[in-house]
């Protein structure tokens, strides 16, 4: 399960010299650390406004205030974790969550910046709880079971279905896929395909190219889908003159050059003079026999997507005002 960070909260850690939090997590002080990284964020960077919209509250909070705020909402939503944990049916990384935390404290003296990834996503990519029930043990919750397995409507950790078997509403085990309702081992490069969930790790389905897994592209190579690229990104180009994104020409349409809407052709733009007779005349209504030919003063020019297609790290801007009660929520 992923870690995101929202209205949960993170345990007090406590600060350091400078104020910022120094962070030592456990399984009881998760929400308080929580806390302290979120509240910390948004009290550096954020007017009393936002603070208020953010919280959704209608007065003004200390950030002391807000730490026991956030916090007294996390525990309420990691009960479950607690009675799993009581239970021994899940135990804690501390670890992760700590470099989960580390990673999200926004920088010193900096309420936003533009990162080359948000540097959270691979810290919390993966919960810091981890289910311990065998399959066949009894379960209350999906994340007390181990991988490749899910609690059943009874209340049982069950294997996912492997290979030739049955499909299942939670999936097939790790390296298959649901092939018309069998779980079959995802496809190899050159396969043909229709959905990049067939192909098997670093290969995509290319579509509407050839039609067959191949492998991922890297950074700075041509794409034309961000599955085509191992980051993720595919950073697209511009439809010349309209501002669309676009992956390929084929994504933009043609436009005019006086206006840039669409058109088909110069017909399309405005309508056209005889060239001897100077009468107006379309695609429709030709000149007449010894009017000349019929002139389109507006040229309809050819889709084309300008500008660097290709494969990239993901660029985007961290907001600390928001970001730390809509990314850090361990659930």
């Amino acid at each position: 399960m992923r870690i995101a960070i929202a209205l949960t909260a993170l345990v007090v850690a406590g600060c350091g010299g400078d104020g910022r939090p120094e962070i030592s997590t456990t399984q009881d002080s998760v929400c308080s650390d929580l806390a302290e990284v979120a509240c910390f964020d948004i009290y550096q960077c954020c007017s009393e406004g936002e603070i208020e919209a953010t919280l959704g509250l209608h007065e003004a909070r200390t950030q002391t205030e807000c730490n026991d705020d956030v916090n007294a909402l996390c525990e309420r939503q990691l009960a479950t974790y607690r009675f799993s944990i009581k239970n021994k049916r899940v135990k804690f990384d501390a670890k992760l969550m700590n470099a989960c935390l580390a990673a999200f404290v926004a920088p010193k003296d900096t309420c936003s910046s533009i990162a080359a990834t948000k540097p959270w996503t691979e810290a919390c990519a993966d919960s810091a709880w981890t289910g311990t029930v065998d399959n066949g043990g009894a379960c209350d919750y999906a994340y007390e079971c181990g991988t490749d397995s899910f609690c059943s409507s009874n209340r049982v950790c069950t294997a996912k279905p492997g290979d030739g078997m049955a499909c299942s509403q939670q999936g097939c085990a790790t390296g298959l896929f649901c092939n018309a309702g069998t779980c079959r081992p995802l496809l190899a490069s050159g396969a043909v395909c229709i959905a990049n969930a067939q192909c098997q790790k670093g290969l995509f389905c290319d579509l509407p190219g050839t039609g067959t897994c191949l492998a991922q592209h890297a950074n700075g190579e041509a794409c034309t889908t961000s599955a085509a690229c191992t980051s993720a990104t595919c950073l697209p180009g511009t439809c010349a003159g309209i501002p669309n994104t676009c992956f390929a020409n084929t994504a933009c349409s043609a436009h005019c050059a006086d206006d840039n809407s669409f058109c088909t052709d110069d017909s399309s733009c405005q309508a056209g003079t005889c060239s001897i007779s100077a009468a107006q005349c379309s695609t429709l209504t030709p000149c007449a026999i010894g009017a000349g030919t019929c002139v389109f003063p507006v040229k309809c020019l050819p889709a084309q997507c300008v500008g660097p297609v290709v494969c990239a790290d993901p660029h985007v801007v961290v907001d600390y005002c928001q970001d730390p009660l809509d990314e850090i929520r361990p659930f």
